[in-house]
């Protein structure tokens, strides 16, 4: 029975994952290494209070979601201080890609050793000072330097505030993933907000920037110690590189088509507002705002509609929501049409990422944080490759006919999306070692 129950569906249930205590781990041979680990161990394991723990993760969700948001609200002033073309400005988006892939490469194997709440206490401030390096760049290649570690803090950081989430909710037997993820976009408006004022009252980028990237810095520092323990497992080694299992593989998937869009939609929002749709200056980042304004409504209903449906229903709805939206931005060049799509799709894509995160921790054999990070690892390929792919493909075919990538994605999250994530729940209930068709 607790086999059975320690498998429900990883779409919709949830479970304990049980840590070797302390006083059990082996003896290391290397002192030192000895000392450092159970330093960790003993941080990661320190009782749960659930409300502290649940405050500092919600800080630290609103830090992510406004330093992106803030990179993404000034990429048009980005783009005009380089002058940078379409295809220039993907050249930079890459650098966050690959900053973010090496970093997600490394990071899951980091989080079971020393659990979410040590390495956040490390790349929530560093995240910090990396968009401020962005906004200090002086010319195009340090621009492209100071992306690339903003990439890597960046995807670090969202696979570990996610375990970290998980933890949290494991621990309290209830659905609280929509709501971090709520957060996060609330951030982005937050942010799209801040960067829409200051240009509007003719305040620096760069000033701006700075400023948003001190205040950060102070809230990660503030939040770190209040964080939940309890998801590191340093006892529980494995040898070289192990490939996804097929559940995540197919988790992954979905993951990929639905952070593709979402990453399009915030990179390139304001810019395609502002040069397709004929917005003014000050209002184009404000797209953005719209965008994330819509994802943290959805976000905040999403634990009460995912707990009530399930979800394989939030998948299907949530892709025929982004595809309408993405039809309207793409069908009328109007900046009022531009808004109302962006609100859709963000509607569409807000509880994507919450139940596909959440059902990737779970469908891991052995740690939260490898499940988080193997499908955040696929799925962000796509939030990161997506936007310098779209810029890419505009050269050629504009940026309207560029996104009708994103539509077709959105199409077959609808109709293919339910399938996929109801054959990996399916698989992940079946008790080990048997078979399941």
């Amino acid at each position: 029975m607790k086999d059975f129950n320690s498998r429900i569906s990883i779409a919709g249930g949830y479970h304990s994952h049980e840590n070797m205590p302390l006083e059990e781990s082996p003896v290391f041979r290397d002192d030192a290494r000895m000392n450092r680990e159970a330093a960790c161990t003993a941080l990661e394991e320190a009782p749960l209070d659930q409300s502290r723990a649940r405050w500092a993760a919600s800080v630290l969700f609103l830090v992510d979601g406004i330093g992106f948001g803030t990179w993404a609200a000034m990429i048009p002033s980005v783009k005009q201080k380089f002058g940078l073309s379409e295809s220039g400005l993907s050249i930079v988006l890459l650098a966050i890609v690959a900053g973010a892939l090496i970093s997600m490469s490394l990071v899951g194997r980091a989080l079971s050793r020393y659990g979410s709440r040590t390495m956040l206490s490390w790349l929530a401030p560093g995240y910090a000072v990396a968009l401020a390096l962005i906004a200090l760049a002086p010319g195009f290649g340090w621009l492209f330097g100071a992306a690339m570690i903003f990439g890597a803090f960046k995807g670090s950081l969202d696979v570990s505030v996610n375990a970290q989430a998980i933890t949290i909710e494991n621990a309290g037997k209830k659905p609280i993933m929509a709501t971090f993820q709520a957060l996060w976009s609330l951030g982005g408006l937050v942010a799209a907000l801040l960067v829409g004022l200051a240009l509007k009252q003719g305040v620096a980028a760069v000033v701006t920037t700075l400023a948003i990237a001190a205040v950060l810095l102070i809230a990660a520092l503030a939040s770190a110690g209040a964080l939940a323990g309890g998801d590191a497992s340093p006892t529980k080694r494995k040898r070289g590189f192990s490939l996804p299992n097929g559940r995540i593989l197919r988790i992954g998937a979905l993951a990929f088509l639905a952070l593709f869009a979402e990453g399009v939609m915030m990179d390139w929002s304001a810019v395609y507002t502002r040069t397709v749709s004929g917005a003014e200056a000050w209002l184009a980042p404000l797209a953005y705002g719209m965008f994330s304004l819509s994802m943290a409504t959805g976000r905040f209903l999403g634990d009460r509609v995912t707990a009530r449906h399930g979800g394989l229903a939030v998948l299907r709805v949530s892709g025929l929501l982004t595809f309408i939206g993405l039809l309207l931005i793409i069908a009328v060049h109007q900046w009022p049409v531009t808004f109302l799509g962006l609100g859709f799709a963000g509607l569409g894509l807000a509880n994507l990422v919450p139940v596909l995160l959440g059902a990737g921790g779970r469908a891991h054999e052995e740690s939260i944080g490898q499940g988080v990070a193997m499908v955040s690892m696929i799925g962000y390929f796509g939030f990161l490759a997506g936007p310098p792919a779209i810029g890419g493909l505009s050269h050629w075919i504009g940026l309207p006919g560029a996104f009708g990538v994103v539509v077709v994605f959105a199409l077959l999250l609808a109709v293919w999306g339910p399938g996929v994530l109801g054959r990996a729940s399916v698989n992940s209930a079946a008790p080990s070692g048997s078979s399941s068709d």
